[in-house]
């Protein structure tokens, strides 16, 4: 019961000259040498939505944009900036839906095709929320929840981050500090 607009209706972007994280941690040549097109897609809507940023523990640090102007080689950092911090995109879709995203950075490109879905979409990473996911959810209004992440991120190393966010800091009251600092302007 979620509209998800067809891609011919998203503008494609094109960033030439990608090499991504892998030559960052690396800096192999041959990476460098053989960059690839990193290409992605912003939903028609985008100047209808708001994009809030949060730090792992959901204070709020300010509204921004969701697709970012980033040097090339960096070119994944396009969405929402990087991985540390908690993303509320407020949409102009009036159907009551919230959607909750726990990712890893493989998460990070998904949120823009939801856009035309949800009234509102919290994007949260995996490795560095700070609160209960259950106590968030539910105080947010979440409708629908949405893990989404490479199969490593399931079950290695990562695997833990799975379970804190289910038993860390239960019972704490979350309070959206960018619904305060709206109704203070």
């Amino acid at each position: 019961g979620v509209d998800f607009k067809d891609l011919s209706t998203f503008t494609k972007k094109e960033n030439e000259g990608f090499v991504g994280t892998m030559y960052a941690f690396s800096g192999d040549a041959n990476i460098l040498n053989d960059p690839d097109t990193f290409t992605y897609y912003v939903p028609s809507n985008i100047d209808k939505c708001t994009t809030y940023y949060y730090d792992t523990s959901f204070n709020y640090t300010g509204t921004g944009n969701f697709f970012n102007i980033v040097d090339t080689p960096n070119s994944y950092l396009v969405f929402m900036g990087g991985d540390e911090q908690i993303i509320k995109v407020k949409t102009n879709v009036k159907n009551g839906r919230k959607l909750c995203i726990v990712k890893d950075s493989y998460g990070n490109a998904e949120p823009p095709y939801y856009m035309n879905g949800f009234e509102e979409i919290y994007v949260v990473d995996m490795r560095y929320f700070n609160l209960n996911l259950v106590d968030f959810v539910k105080q947010m209004g979440v409708t629908d929840l949405l893990f989404t992440m490479v199969s490593y991120s399931a079950v290695g190393e990562n695997a833990d981050n799975l379970e804190n966010l289910r038993t860390q800091a239960k019972g704490q009251k979350i309070v959206d500090e960018a619904l305060t600092a709206k109704n203070e302007d």
